[in-house]
């Protein structure tokens, strides 16, 4: 009995060492996987409702894909532009020193989905911006009130290397409905310590400047709370946003010590 109890153990142990690395091994690919995916979901749009509240989102004009969430993944490199409003009508984004430019759609916020401003370099293709639309849309069987926050849910950098990095540089224009850009009905955000008016002395645009709301908080870039956010937004309702991002290269902590530096955002509505 004792020889047949030992074999058994014997058996079970040589199993294990071919089970275990395996479990190992699985549980291991389906950490990396969760952590790529949380990587790839750059920007990450919400619709957070309470009780009968029924708000939803979508990137279709047609309204058709609504959901709670809206993932945004941006693949491909941000480089360094400049937004240069000018005075003929259109809005400019500089990325090189022969003041080379890709002009910014007047129509952008009477798009739909993600819009990239792509030049191709040596490396391949790069962004001066990266833009993206999407409704709101209010399902609910009554007017219901919306607060809207934008956050920075994290920086993939090192804060003890440097003391700057990449939301130093970061700049947030968001539109409602569909304006053109010339009608100047956006608002862009830029992080408090650097309000955006500083530019390196060979600045491209020379003396072009643009303002700019500061964020609310390192972590926050605004919250519109009560009066500020949606007042009785009908039920049935429909409110269109539009997002373009990009990194200032006439900001003075533009430099090459933030290169490779990820930023995660996110756009909650909250519906009361």
């Amino acid at each position: 009995m004792k020889k047949l109890r030992w074999e058994k153990r014997l058996k079970w142990f040589k199993i294990s060492r071919i089970v275990i690395p395996i479990a190992l091994a699985v549980s291991l690919i389906f950490v990396g996987f969760t952590v790529y995916a949380d990587e790839a979901q750059n920007f990450v749009i919400r619709a957070r409702n309470e009780g009968e509240v029924r708000l939803s989102l979508t990137m279709q004009r047609d309204l058709t894909g609504q959901t709670s969430v809206l993932n945004v993944p941006f693949t491909g490199s941000q480089t360094a532009s400049t937004f240069a409003p000018d005075e003929l009508g259109y809005e400019d984004f500089f990325y090189d020193s022969q003041i080379n430019s890709l002009n910014i759609p007047n129509n952008i916020a009477q798009l739909e989905g993600s819009h990239f401003g792509t030049f191709y370099d040596e490396s391949g293709s790069s962004f001066t911006y990266t833009a993206f639309s999407f409704w709101l849309v209010n399902n609910s069987e009554r007017a219901v009130d919306v607060d809207i926050i934008m956050n920075i849910d994290g920086l993939a950098t090192d804060y003890n290397a440097f003391d700057h990095h990449v939301d130093d540089v970061l700049r947030i224009m968001v539109v409602e409905d569909e304006p053109l850009l010339t009608d100047e009905t956006y608002t862009i955000y830029s992080k408090a310590e650097d309000p955006g008016h500083e530019y390196h002395p060979d600045a491209n645009a020379g003396s072009v400047s643009y303002d700019t709301a500061h964020f609310l908080s390192d972590k926050c870039v605004f919250s519109r709370e009560g009066d500020l956010g949606l007042r009785d937004f009908a039920a049935g309702a429909t409110k269109k946003f539009t997002v373009v991002l990009w990194l200032e290269g006439n900001d003075e902590q533009c430099t090459n010590d933030i290169f490779g530096e990820r930023a995660k955002l996110s756009i909650d509505f909250v519906g009361r």
